[in-house]
């Protein structure tokens, strides 16, 4: 069985996969920490450098990489479900779980968190609460279309979490 966590930045996907992979006795696989090794940059300077549509061709090929992995769970990047044929590929390829959060709780986590600048740049030129707000009226539709499953991870530590999807599974 393949598990993929899809969501918007700052939801938890990271350490929610990787402790659902440690249940499930599961590899886990942070496909923006892959992207870091193969290109040896952060994405940040890897975005500055290239682009955003360089970054997401990279995101795309590792993606379509996963197709005969087994046994894993998978954090995506935030914006995978921009791309149709991403949807398609998560849709065929795996039982997908967004992960969401209201926009006060994603802006305190982000501000929070300081790998935010080397591992998550600014995706427009808006101030990150205008981008936030835009981003999460353009991607939640698309979340709810590709997800099998929906968590929302404002009130609960990530061992809850994975207690949750665990009973919703079963």
């Amino acid at each position: 069985m393949k598990f993929f966590l899809i969501g918007y930045r700052c939801t938890g996907k990271t350490i929610i996969g990787k402790i659902f992979a440690d249940r499930l006795n599961y590899k886990f696989l942070d496909m923006d920490q892959i992207i870091e090794q193969q290109t040896g940059s952060t994405i940040s300077n890897l975005v500055e450098a290239h682009g955003w549509d360089y970054f997401r061709k990279i995101e795309k090929g590792i993606l379509s990489n996963t197709i005969k992995m087994e046994d894993i769970v998978i954090s995506t990047g935030g914006g995978i479900i921009t791309d149709s044929e991403n949807l398609i590929f998560l849709n065929k390829n795996g039982y997908t779980i967004w992960l969401d959060a209201d926009i006060q709780t994603i802006l305190s986590r982000l501000n929070s968190d300081p790998s935010t600048q080397s591992s998550r740049p600014s995706l427009t030129s808006k101030d990150l609460i205008k981008e936030t707000e835009e981003l999460l009226n353009t991607r939640r539709p698309l979340y709810a279309k590709t997800a099998d499953l929906k968590i929302k991870t404002d009130l609960l530590s990530p061992e809850e979490i994975v207690t949750l999807i665990e009973r919703r599974l079963i």
